[in-house]
Parts: structure tokens; sequence; C-alpha cells
């Protein structure tokens, strides 16, 4: 079995870099957004972290030609379907008690995650042909309820690193108008009311893994920002002793390489040397007014987070 280290998260809580420092280990590999992979990389051609689109990547043309002899647009199209019937939130209760669920809903339940389980697996072979190391495949889609199909997967181990960012931070993040290096068009962008819904939800959700039995342990993106060697320590805690190998850390400075990412914000197209700084703009940028309302929106769970 293939260990998965699940980054899981509100959307701009950090996890690109996260996820990319774990992958400099020497038995971790960062994949990026692989609940986007379908939608970005097959059908949008978007480019991998490697800079090549993703048609042309070696290693993701490898993948799919191991899991599903290709990236076939027909079966694309009967892949979107099945996860746009059971990949959603609202539908957790029946990944839950799948027994109870519609019988449509089972049936793409089980289809779906043979197509995932099939993908992660060609992911791991072609990981030890081009790095020669498969322990730990590194994901940052983020979503519970994808979070929650991986719990399915017959092949492979799902442990969560639940990163926490300070609601105030995401919601100045969500505010900024950001354009994606792969396409030009904005990065989507959240008012108030639904940063607080989404950062109580998601993270609830998130615990809610933990408490059904997914190995997981919490970290803070303002703790890691701080001190970047807290993740190593924080990923030891949940596989093992150097179950990655040591991280290329070196105190603020994380050493980057190569990644065979799809999705994730810009920084998955960086190599070389990166200097990790707390992103705390919101303490200027932010109205009083603003920071107050989330402030006491988001106090009981904050509060409960800081212990």
């Amino acid at each position: 079995m293939t260990d998965i280290l699940y980054v899981g998260a509100v959307p701009r809580s950090g996890t690109t870099i996260l996820e990319r420092a774990i992958g400099t280990g020497e038995r971790s590999v960062a994949l990026g957004e692989v609940v986007h992979l379908w939608e970005r990389g097959v059908k949008s051609d978007e480019p991998c972290g490697c800079g090549r689109k993703f048609s042309e990547c070696e290693f993701w043309t490898d993948v799919g030609h191991r899991a599903f002899g290709g990236w076939d647009t027909d079966k694309f199209e009967s892949y979107q379907s099945d996860r746009r019937t059971v990949d959603r939130n609202r539908y957790i209760p029946f990944m839950v008690t799948l027994a109870l669920a519609p019988r449509s809903y089972r049936d793409a339940f089980k289809r779906h995650i043979d197509v995932l389980d099939r993908l992660y697996t060609a992911i791991a072979d072609v990981s030890a042909d081009h790095y020669g190391r498969t322990d730990v495949l590194v994901d940052s889609s983020k979503h519970p309820s994808y979070l929650f199909l991986m719990r399915a997967l017959p092949s492979h181990r799902v442990h969560l690193v639940h990163v926490i960012r300070d609601p105030r931070g995401v919601a100045n993040s969500f505010a900024r108008l950001v354009p994606r290096p792969e396409n030009g068009r904005p990065m989507g962008r959240m008012g108030i009311a639904r940063v607080v819904g989404r950062w109580t939800t998601h993270n609830l959700l998130l615990q809610a893994a933990g408490w059904l039995g997914v190995p997981r342990t919490r970290l803070s993106y303002e703790r890691f920002a701080d001190d970047p060697s807290s993740l190593g320590r924080c990923v030891d805690e949940l596989l093992g002793p150097q179950a990655t190998g040591p991280l290329a850390i070196d105190g603020s400075e994380i050493t980057l390489g190569l990644d065979h990412t799809v999705s994730g914000n810009p920084v998955r197209f960086a190599d070389g040397t990166l200097t990790v700084r707390s992103d705390d703009s919101w303490r200027r940028e932010m109205s009083p007014f603003r920071r107050a309302i989330i402030s006491v929106l988001t106090t009981p769970l904050r509060q409960a987070y800081a212990r």
C-alpha cells in the first residue's frame, strides 16, 4: 500500500508551499491538487508544475497510459460525470454510510473509487520510475469531500495534514485580484459571509474525518510561516520518523526542485531557494469593521484551535 498525505484546508491557506516543502523529502512526491486533474489537466491542458502542457508532460502521459491506456476524452466525460455525482460536501453522509445511499449514488461512487485507485496506483508506479521513490504521495486537493472519497481507496492509506489559517488572512487573500498564471483569468474571490461559512464548514468537516478514523495532525499556517521546520516535525508525528526523508528546509528557506504538480497557486512553478514569510497583510489592509465581523463570527472555533 502507498501512503497518501492529504493536505486539507480552506483555499488560500498556503497549502501549495506546504505540499511542495513536504515533496522535497527523498521519499515523497508532490502532486498538486489532484482533484482538479480532470478539468484543468486533461480537458483544459493547463501547464504542469514542470512548465510543459499537461498533454506534453512525460510524467502525466505515463500515468495516463498506465492507469487508463491514455487520457481518452470519452472516458474523461464519464469520469467527470461520476465525480460530479459523488464528490460534494453535502454527500459526505452518503460516503460515511454508503449502504443508506441511493443505488445511483452507490454505483457512481464505486466506479469513481475504482478510477481513483487506478490513478494513484499509476502515479506511485510512475514516481518510482521518474524519481526512484514512491513512499509518500502528497496531494494538496484541500476539499473535505475529496478526502472522504479517498478513505475508500482499497490500495492506499490516506493521512491528513489539517492546515488552519487565521480566517482574517483567508478573507483578505480572497479579496485580492490574483491572475492564474495558467490562463491569466483571475482566481476565485469571495465576500466575508462566504469566507466565514467556508472556513467554518471546511475545518469542521476535516476534523470529522479524524473522528472517523483518518490519521490526522493539525498545523497552523502562521506556525509554519514563523518556523518552517515545524512542518517536518508535524509530518514525522503523523507518518512516523523520516517517512518522507529529511525535508530541504534550512531556517526560513526551502530548496525546491521540479515537481509535476497539477493545479495550485503560482508558487507551484517556483524552483530554487524560496524564503518563507508570513502573510499577515490583513492586519494592514483589512478595515477594522471587516476584521471585527470575521473575528466575532469565528471566535469559538479560533479559540478551540488556539489551544
